[in-house]
């Protein structure tokens, strides 16, 4: 497994998406399992279901994860993201 993964606290993840809350932007990715995609936590699209989602520590990751950035919140353009 990976450590970057273990160590982000997943209900608090969950619950920034739920709020969309902006300070977490750009602090992880949520990827989607039944679309493909991953997103800010910021991302207005409609919020998957808890069990179809994964969360990140960046958009390098879930893209190795085989993930594409989507289309609406452009993830890979995330403040404070820094080099890959």
């Amino acid at each position: 497994m990976d450590n970057a993964r273990d160590m982000l606290d997943q209900e608090a993840c969950y619950r920034a998406v739920l709020t969309r809350d902006p300070r977490f932007d750009g602090r992880f990715f949520t990827c989607v399992k039944t679309t493909g995609i991953y997103c800010r936590p910021v991302c207005p699209a409609r919020t998957p279901k808890r069990e179809n989602m994964r969360f990140v520590a960046s958009a390098a990751a879930a893209e190795e994860a085989g993930f594409r950035a989507c289309l609406r919140c452009r993830p890979e353009t995330a403040p404070d993201m820094g080099a890959w």
